[in-house]
């Protein structure tokens, strides 16, 4: 079984934590704020971007938007790639420990609110705590 804390990267960083496929707690950091300018539909120039997790991500959210709806495999691929990515930034995992950690199992009755919640923090919107301390909306 891995282990979340003897993985964790000297540059680990908190943010939303989500129970992964091991059943185990583990954190995504959270984004920074990346503005840029860019062209409105008048021509002028207005401010762009929001959260972020660097240039890389972008590239793979734009992907995501680009992606056909109606295409699973291809949307979580990219899925795929971004939580990965997020993961990397905080812990040491091989591609067989991202295999355990992300897998998508229709069986798994958890699984439909994991990637809920992972789908949340890789766009910037990941639970805030409640009063009690949980995640829950």
């Amino acid at each position: 079984m891995l282990d979340e804390r003897t993985l964790r990267r000297p540059t680990f960083t908190p943010g939303p934590e989500v129970v992964l496929g091991d059943g185990q707690t583990w954190t995504l950091p959270r984004p920074s704020l990346r503005l840029f300018p860019v062209r409105d539909a008048d021509g002028r120039i207005a401010v762009g971007g929001g959260p972020s997790f660097g240039a890389e991500y972008e590239a793979l959210m734009d992907d995501l938007a680009a992606c056909d709806a109606d295409d699973a495999t291809s949307r979580l691929t990219i899925q795929f790639r971004m939580t990965a990515l997020l993961l990397a930034r905080n812990y040491h995992l091989a591609d067989r420990d991202l295999r355990e950690l992300l897998i998508v199992d229709a069986e798994d009755p958890h699984c439909r609110e994991r990637w809920r919640t992972i789908n949340q923090a890789m766009t910037g919107r990941a639970p805030k705590p409640s009063a009690d301390g949980s995640a829950a909306p």
